[in-house]
């Protein structure tokens, strides 16, 4: 499985014209090959820009709590929030996604020197206060990794026990990606739970009511593939997943 990404100029149209012999090819790899030829790309062309290099689909949450500022370091800003019962105790938690300020100039993925983008997972408490559980910077892709499709950061969710951290590229092929974990009550933190990732490519259909992108690739992972894994060691840099 791999969790990330050198991604995709490899995903042109021209790659969408592969005839059907080559994508049996494709299908009977092992899905973490899959996913791995999927998110592969020419870094070369991704920082030719003197002040901003990045392009930025999540731009800085306005509005936020006090009792959720005080989790944001200084030279951070939060771009996503999520409010969900992550541990099944009834009381809602949060997800707080942060990226630095500077990362639309200093984000490198090509140098291998990417902003990380911390995720916190905050559980509240009786009296409306929250306390940290986890805090995990390589969990959430950085803003060029997926390189001149632009942040393939999509959001989080929370819901009963479960929270999954999206991404996703429109290009010039398509894919997006969920990674889901679930809460070990037992053990008191979460664990890898599946990894979803699915691409299109453009439909060669001529009917006229066709869908414009139809699916290419559909794997679906599971402890199987990829073990034990806990959300405070989870790394998506990294293609075991840890």
């Amino acid at each position: 499985m791999n969790r990330i990404l050198q991604t995709l100029i490899l995903l042109t149209l021209t790659s969408c014209g592969q005839n059907s012999s080559d994508n049996k090819t494709i299908q009977s790899k092992d899905p973490s090959s899959i996913k791995n030829d999927h998110l592969k790309q020419d870094t070369n062309s991704l920082f030719t820009f003197t002040k901003k290099k990045h392009q930025t689909f999540n731009e800085p949450v306005e509005t936020l709590p006090s009792v959720l500022k005080a989790f944001v370091p200084n030279e951070y800003a939060v771009i996503n929030v999520s409010t969900g019962d992550a541990n099944l105790d009834g009381l809602a938690d949060k997800i707080l996604v942060l990226r630095k300020n500077t990362e639309e100039t200093t984000s490198n993925y090509a140098e291998n020197k990417p902003d990380k983008r911390p995720l916190l997972l905050l559980l509240g408490q009786a009296d409306k206060t929250y306390t940290l559980a986890f805090r995990n910077d390589n969990a959430v892709l950085c803003i060029d990794c997926g390189g001149v499709f632009g942040d393939p950061f999509t959001g989080t969710t929370i819901k009963k026990g479960y929270f999954s951290i999206e991404h996703g590229i429109s290009g010039g092929k398509h894919w997006e990606s969920v990674t889901t974990f679930k809460f070990d009550k037992a053990k008191g933190n979460w664990f890898l739970y599946k990894d979803h990732f699915i691409s299109y490519k453009l439909n060669e259909s001529n009917d006229e009511n066709a869908e414009a992108l139809v699916k290419e690739i559909d794997t679906l992972e599971t402890i199987e593939n990829f073990g034990i894994v806990p959300f405070d060691k989870y790394n998506t840099y990294s293609d075991k997943g840890y």
